[in-house]
C-alpha cells in the first residue's frame, strides 16, 4: 500500500496543474521591445504583448507539460514547456531572408502580379461573418490649447453681475489652457459580424479617469454650462439655438449638455459603431482606407525581402505615395504560398492629413485629421481561412470651435416676461486617440436572433488600474501610463 500511495504522489507532482499569473516581456536581440507577440498554450487559450512588448498569462488548468509557444512575424518561434516558463525577459532573433535565398524554384514574381494575386483571393482567404470575442483598450489624450467662455445676455443678470460671472470664468480658463489629460477605457465584448452589419453584447468594461481633471470637450463645456443654467426655468422648455440654426424648439434644461464623463452607464451603440468602424478601415475591402492594396496607381512599391511567421514565408512590401492624391506609407505583409495579407503597418505619410473643415470665419468651426496609423494582424485558422487577431489604429485631430448657445424659453399664455440666456464658447483643442482590438476567439456564425444585444451596459469606474478585474480573460498587459495613473 506504501509502495501504491508513493507512486500515485510521485505521478501527481510530475503532472501539476498551474494555476499562476506570469508576467514578462519580448524583446529583440538589442533589448528593443517587440509589440504584438503571440504567446500560446494549446489550441483555444493565447495572449499578444502590448505596444511595450509586455505580456500577462494566466495558467490556470494547465500542465507543467504543457507548451507555450512564442511567435511573430519576422522572428523565430520559439518553445518552452510550461514548468520552465520562469523568465522575466524572453528574446526573439530576427527570421529575415533576402528573397534570392527562398526563391530557387518558385518564380519569381514583380509587385504588379503579387497585388493582383492578392486582389484575386481576398474572398477566398478572409472570413467575412461570424461571432468574435473582442477585447478593446481606448487610450484618450486632450490637450487644451485656448478656451472662452462667456455670458453674453442674460434676461436674469445686470450688466455688472455678468461682469463678475464672466470673470470667474476668464480666471477658471487660465487654470486650465496648455493643460492635458488622458483617460483609459477597457471593455470585452462579444461581437457578432454579419455580411451587412455589426451588433455588439458588452461582458465587461472599466473606465480610468480622473473627472476633476477631464479636459474632453463634452467635460469642460458641460462644469461651464451647468455652472449657468441654474438660473432658467427648470419647469419650462425653451429653444436652442447656435448663431441662425435651431437645434431644439422644446428643450428640457436638465437635458442640456448632459455630462456622462462620471455616468455609471455606458451606450452599447456608441461601442458597436467604434469596432465596426475601425474593422472596416482595416478590413481587406474596397471601402476600407487600404487604397494601397486596391487603388495602387498613386504609390511606388519594393519587396525588401522575406519574413517567417513559423513556416509560412511573406513577402516584405514597402510602399510610399508618388501623387498628392495617394495618403499613405508603410508595409504590407503577404503569404507567398496563398497571397493572403497577414500583416499591415501604415501611416499618413509626410505632408498628408485626412478629413479637413475650415469654415472658422463663416461658421467658427475647424477640423483637422492630422495623424493617423494603423497596424493590423490576421491570423490563419484550422480551416486555412484568416480571421482578425489584432488592430491598433490611433487617430489625431485639431478642433477649433466658436460659436454663441441660446436659450430662449418657451411661454405659456400666462407668462409674459421674455426670458433668455445667450452664451459664448471658444475651444481650441488638440485630441489624440488609440485604439487596439484583440481578437480572442471567433467561432462561426450562429443564429443571429440568438445574440443578445442592450442598449445599455454598466461601467466600472478605477481610482487605478486594477488587474486581479481581468482575471481568467485574455487581455491587454496595461502599458506603464496605466499603471502608474491614479485618479486621486
Amino acid at each position: 500500500m506504501r509502495q501504491l500511495t508513493l507512486i500515485f504522489v510521485l505521478f501527481f507532482i510530475g503532472n501539476t496543474v498551474f494555476s499562476q499569473t506570469i508576467t514578462g516581456k519580448i524583446v529583440d536581440t538589442s533589448d528593443n521591445p517587440i509589440p504584438y507577440v503571440t504567446l500560446q498554450i494549446g489550441p483555444n487559450y493565447g495572449v499578444i504583448t502590448n505596444e511595450e512588448g509586455v505580456f500577462t498569462l494566466e495558467t490556470d488548468n494547465f500542465s507543467d507539460s504543457d507548451t507555450v509557444s512564442i511567435s511573430c512575424l519576422g522572428y523565430k518561434s520559439l518553445d518552452f514547456q510550461l514548468s520552465n516558463f520562469t523568465k522575466l525577459t524572453y528574446v526573439l532573433e530576427d527570421s529575415i531572408s533576402e528573397l534570392s535565398e527562398v526563391f530557387i524554384t518558385n518564380k519569381l514574381l514583380s509587385i504588379e502580379e503579387i497585388l493582383e494575386n492578392v486582389r484575386a483571393n481576398v474572398s477566398k482567404n478572409y472570413a467575412t461573418a461570424g461571432k468574435q470575442t473582442v477585447f478593446m483598450r481606448q487610450s484618450s489624450n486632450f490637450k487644451l490649447k485656448d478656451f472662452g467662455f462667456d455670458v453674453a445676455k442674460s434676461s436674469n443678470f445686470n450688466k455688472s453681475t455678468i461682469k463678475e460671472i464672466n470673470k470667474n470664468f476668464e480666471d477658471m480658463s487660465k487654470g486650465i489652457v496648455n493643460s492635458s489629460s488622458n483617460q483609459f477605457e477597457d471593455t470585452l465584448l462579444d461581437l457578432l459580424h454579419t455580411a451587412d452589419s455589426t451588433q455588439s453584447h458588452i461582458i465587461k468594461a472599466t473606465k480610468l479617469v480622473n473627472i476633476d481633471k477631464d479636459l474632453s470637450t463634452g467635460a469642460v463645456n458641460g462644469k461651464m454650462i451647468k455652472s449657468v443654467l441654474n438660473v432658467l426655468d427648470s419647469s419650462a422648455t425653451y429653444k436652442l439655438k447656435t448663431g441662425l440654426f435651431t437645434i431644439e424648439d422644446s428643450l428640457k434644461v436638465g437635458k442640456v449638455f448632459k455630462d456622462e464623463t462620471n455616468s455609471k452607464t455606458g451606450k452599447t451603440s456608441t461601442i458597436n459603431n467604434t469596432v465596426a468602424n475601425i474593422i472596416k478601415n482595416n478590413s481587406l475591402s474596397e471601402n476600407s482606407k487600404l487604397e494601397f492594396i486596391f487603388e495602387d496607381k498613386g504609390y511606388d512599391y519594393s519587396i525588401d525581402g522575406i519574413s517567417y511567421i513559423n513556416e509560412d514565408a511573406t513577402y516584405n512590401i514597402s510602399f510610399k505615395p508618388n501623387k498628392r492624391s495617394a495618403k499613405y506609407e508603410g508595409k504590407m505583409y503577404v503569404n507567398t504560398s496563398d497571397f493572403a495579407v497577414v500583416k499591415l503597418e501604415y501611416q499618413f505619410a509626410e505632408d498628408r492629413s485626412g478629413q479637413k473643415v475650415n469654415m472658422k470665419f463663416l461658421l467658427g468651426i475647424k477640423f483637422e485629421e492630422n495623424a493617423y496609423r494603423s497596424t493590423v494582424i490576421f491570423k490563419k485558422n484550422e480551416n486555412n481561412i484568416y480571421d482578425l487577431y489584432f488592430i491598433s489604429q490611433e487617430n489625431g485631430n485639431y478642433v477649433y470651435l466658436n460659436r454663441s448657445l441660446k436659450f430662449i424659453r418657451n411661454n405659456t399664455a400666462a407668462q409674459k416676461d421674455k426670458q433668455y440666456l445667450k452664451l459664448d464658447i471658444m475651444i481650441e483643442q488638440d485630441f489624440k486617440a488609440k485604439s487596439e482590438l484583440f481578437f480572442i476567439d471567433h467561432n462561426p456564425l450562429a443564429n443571429v436572433s440568438d445574440f443578445e444585444v442592450t442598449e445599455e451596459y454598466p461601467i466600472t469606474f478605477l481610482s487605478k488600474y486594477d488587474a486581479s478585474i481581468w482575471k481568467n480573460y485574455s487581455v491587454l498587459s496595461p502599458v506603464q501610463d496605466i499603471i502608474n495613473y491614479k485618479t486621486d
